[in-house]
Formats: structure tokens, C-alpha cells, sequence
């Protein structure tokens, strides 16, 4: 159903009184975004096309487009054939209606699998809230560069023949393994053949994947601690593996408490050698080379979690754990989620040899879900370098947005909040309390002003040992982060009158 474009003129103009202050497509983007999560525009509705509802609103076809472009990052809207803009948004209100309903009736019992994700999925950190004002894992969505993404994507489409339509490999287009094999061994040293390289949705997918290959239920998966929440979630709660964390040091994680640990029922060790979550330490080459000798020795998997694979390329110390390991028993995953944007859905995972058939064989059964025309787009983006301009850029900017974010808690907030600075470059920023507050009290508050971050001691396998916050930086342009860290200090300090920072 298309909505009339008098209708849509009439609300947008009354939502943007208040947003006269922002660049004009920012505006008509927040309007156009509230406006949805309102239900003033309904869901699977079609919104005007660009140059009407330009002309209406008196401003250039071009400052729609880019607000458009925006939502579709976001997941908002849906572009379909012929150029339309559906919006994708369903409130929960029905959902918790049926629910509610249900209750009366009777239905067979929960899986012991779900049940036991139900338990632990309060330590997922929410991804159904779209804030981006500073949420953990949200690159700079305003540097992607949708019109390059757009042309690769018009190119396809123009060139396509009727043959490739039909059903591709769930482990992924030969085309994007082989450009991924390439770019792995140019930036990173990694020596693999594409057939160890399968596709998926992103990191969690992956985790999802290695652990059905390799564990039953109450075998034990070693990690970090502190690491990934989401991460504990997959092997804890979907897999029902018996998790245990091990502390790290300065050189990584503690190799004398992770050979205690290590039992007949021990199957991998989950790191992050790149950049540690959320502490930011890098694993030594020494530390590297013992972890794998210790897991050569006992038997088990290692699983390197390269998340931010290109933030902190240009300062990596050394080589990925993966490329010092000889007798194939390292995975290698990352995502492009969280350095394209997070609505791409598209990681990868590179695969011990011996172990190709059997993961293949797992994607055969259960996620065929990676488009054909995502994942040739994705190619072309990487085979003309658009991947390698567009990241040198993110890490220039996010350096500039860190450096400012920094400032302002260090001017604003340092009775609040102490940041744990790191030298390796991230995308998030961790800062411990001062004050004797339980950290997802502070995230809830905080939440009540449209500021999102996550709470350290979800990271914590064990007994978390400090409370503190988790902020991402980069999604915010410096001409904006002021308004937006505003609201941060009066969430901090729990107050409601204005404060211009």
C-alpha cells in the first residue's frame, strides 16, 4: 500500500520543527525515522518517490535520497523492484498481545537447547534498538560509501545472466572466497586455500558453526575473561557447553591457568589476539606461539576472533595467530558488520583443512541464508579497493571522533567515569565507574536518554571484577557529538535539566 504523499508531507513537516538545526538530510532522516518507529508510517507501507516528496518539502531530490539511503542502512526501509521504498518495521505491541494469550493455551514444552538459550540471553547485548549514540560495534555509517555500493550493485544487475539465478553454494560464491584468500594474504599474512573459506552472516553465525562441529552438550569451551557476552551466549546457552574463563595479562591470555583449566572434556579456546574485547591488549608473537604449542600438546581447537580486522591493521603486532600454526587446528573468523555497517550481514570463517567437508556439510543443513548478489557486490567492493580507500578513511576519522569522545569525559565526566585507554585502535572505548553504581543500572538509566552503551561485567565469564561501561565513538560526526553527549551527562549524573556542553 503506498501512502500519500500529502499524508507523509503533513507529518514530516510537524517532526521537523524541531531537527531545523541539523543538516537537512539528517533531519528529514530523523523525522522520517521517528515517524516509523511511531507507526505514524506503518510497516509494508510504500513511501513516496524522492523527487515528490522533494518538491513538497521544498529541498533537493538529492537530500531525500541520502535520508533514504540512511533508513536502508538501518534496516527501515526495503528498496524493491522498480525503484520503491517499503518501510520494514513491526512494533512489538502485537507480538506481547499474542503472547499473552497464548498463556491459555497448552503447547508441547521448549527444547532443552531453547530453554537453555532463554536462560542466558540476558547476557546478549540488544540489537533491536537502532540508537547509535555511542553503541558499542557501530562503525561510521556516514563514510560508507552507498553510491559506490549502489553502482557495483546496478552493474550486477545489468550484466547478470538468467543462469546464475538459480541455487549458488551455501559455503559461498567461488568468486568472493577466492577475492577473501587474496585479501587475507596481502593484509594479513594468511596462507589458506579458498576452500577452507566459508561465508556466512558474521561471527556469531561462525561460533554457531564451529561449535555444533565439535561440541556436545557439557564439553568445555575456554575463553577469555573478560570476553564477548554474545559470545558465552552461543556456546552456554545454544550449545549447552560448559564455559570457562580464563584471565588475561598484558601479553594476552594466561597460558599457566588456561593448561590448568584444560580437561578430557576441554574442546576449544576462544581469543582475541588482534584486539582484545573490551580491554584492547594485543596477544604477544611469544604468547601466540606458546597458545598453540599448549594447544598442539592437549589436543584442542583454537578459535581466532579477529572482529575489527582492519581497524587495527596499520598497529598489529606481528602476524595472526592463524599463520604460525602448522598443524592445521586454528579457525580464523570476522566479520564485515562491524567495519561496512552492521545491516551487511556477511562475515567469514577460514577452516582447518581436515575439517572442510564436515563444516560444508553443516551450512548445507542449516543457513543457505548469504545472497548471491550481496556477495558479488561484496567482491567488487574489495577487487577495486573501494574496501581499502573506504577503511583508510574509517580508521583516519575514528582516530579524530576517539580523540574528541576522549575529551569530553575527561572535561565532563571525570567524577563519573575513568577511561581504560589502550593503544591498540578500536571502535569502542571502555571506562570504569568511580562511583559505587551497578553498570547496567547506569546502562538502563542511560538508555532513558537515547544514549546506548554495554556494561563490562557482562563480559565476565566469572565474578565480574570492575563495573564499567562500553562506549562506541565512531557513528557519531564531530558536529554532532556534542548534542549527543549532552544527553550523556545528564544520564550520568541523573539529570533533567539542559546542559550544553
Amino acid at each position: 500500500m503506498k501512502i500519500e504523499l500529502k499524508k507523509v508531507e503533513t507529518i514530516l513537516k510537524k517532526l521537523l520543527e524541531p531537527l531545523l538545526d541539523l543538516p537537512k538530510y539528517q533531519a528529514i532522516y530523523s523525522a522520517l525515522r521517528e515517524a516509523i518507529i511511531s507507526e505514524k508510517l506503518p510497516d509494508r507501507c510504500e513511501l513516496p518517490a524522492t523527487r515528490p516528496l522533494a518538491d513538497a518539502l521544498n529541498i533537493s531530490r538529492s537530500t531525500v535520497i541520502k535520508a533514504y539511503d540512511l533508513l536502508k542502512l538501518e534496516g527501515y526501509l526495503e528498496s524493491v523492484e522498480g525503484s520503491a521504498h517499503i518501510i520494514r518495521f513491526a512494533s512489538p505491541g502485537k507480538a506481547v498481545e499474542f503472547i499473552e494469550e497464548a498463556k491459555s493455551n497448552k503447547y508441547v514444552a521448549l527444547s532443552s537447547s531453547a530453554e537453555s538459550f532463554t536462560k542466558t540471553a540476558s547476557r546478549l547485548n540488544s540489537i533491536d534498538n537502532t540508537s547509535v549514540a555511542f553503541r558499542p560495534g557501530v562503525p561510521p555509517l556516514d563514510l560508507f560509501p552507498i553510491e559506490k555500493w549502489r553502482k557495483l550493485q546496478n552493474e550486477y544487475w545489468k550484466f547478470v545472466r538468467a543462469s546464475e539465478l538459480t541455487y549458488h553454494s551455501g559455503s559461498g560464491i567461488t568468486a568472493l572466497r577466492q577475492t577473501i584468500a587474496n585479501y587475507l594474504k596481502l593484509r594479513r599474512g594468511i596462507q589458506c586455500d579458498y576452500q577452507q573459506i566459508f561465508v556466512v552472516g558474521g561471527s556469531l553465525q561462525s561460533l554457531f558453526l564451529i561449535g555444533s562441529l565439535l561440541t556436545d552438550p557439557e564439553d568445555e569451551v575456554l575463553m577469555e575473561d573478560p570476553t564477548f557476552p554474545n559470545v558465552y551466549s552461543v556456546f552456554k546457552g545454544l550449545l549447552r557447553a560448559k564455559v570457562l574463563g580464563i584471565p588475561i595479562d598484558k601479553d594476552g591470555i594466561d597460558i599457566d591457568q588456561l593448561e590448568e583449566a584444560i580437561s578430557p572434556q576441554s574442546k576449544m579456546v576462544h581469543v582475541t589476539p588482534a584486539c582484545h574485547y573490551p580491554l584492547g591488549n594485543q596477544m604477544s608473537e611469544k604468547r601466540k606461539i606458546e597458545l598453540l604449542e599448549l594447544a598442539n600438546r592437549k589436543g584442542i581447537y583454537l578459535i581466532e576472533n579477529d572482529y575489527e580486522h582492519e581497524i587495527n591493521y596499520p598497529k598489529h603486532d606481528g602476524q595472526p595467530l592463524f599463520s604460525f600454526d602448522k598443524q592445521d587446528r586454528s579457525f580464523y573468523l570476522s566479520t564485515f558488520n562491524r567495519t561496512l555497517h552492521p545491516s551487511i550481514r556477511v562475515g567469514f570463517a577460514v577452516v582447518p583443512v581436515h575439517l572442510s567437508a564436515s563444516f560444508e556439510a553443516l551450512i548445507m543443513h542449516s543457513h543457505r541464508s548469504i545472497s548471491p548478489v550481496l556477495q558479488s557486490v561484496l567482491r567488487g567492493f574489495i577487487e577495486k579497493k573501494y574496501l581499502h580507500d573506504h577503511m583508510n578513511n574509517v580508521v583516519k576519522h575514528a582516530q579524530i571522533r576517539h580523540e574528541l569522545f576522549l575529551s569530553r569525559v575527561l572535561e565532563h565526566l571525570s567524577d563519573e567515569l575513568e577511561p581504560m585507554q589502550s593503544a591498540t585502535p578500536s571502535l569502542h572505548i571502555l571506562c570504569k565507574l568511580k562511583k559505587k553504581e551497578e553498570d547496567t543500572q547506569v546502562v538502563e538509566r542511560l538508555m532513558e536518554y537515547g544514549i546506548i552503551a554495554h556494561p563490562l561485567s557482562k563480559c565476565f565469564v566469572h565474578k565480574p571484577a570492575i563495573q564499567g561501561l562500553i562506549f562506541g565513538f565512531s557513528s557519531i560526526r564531530p558536529q554532532h557529538l556534542d548534542a549527543h553527549f549532552s544527553k550523556l551527562i545528564k544520564g550520568m549524573k541523573g539529570l533533567s535539566k539542559e546542559i550544553r556542553v
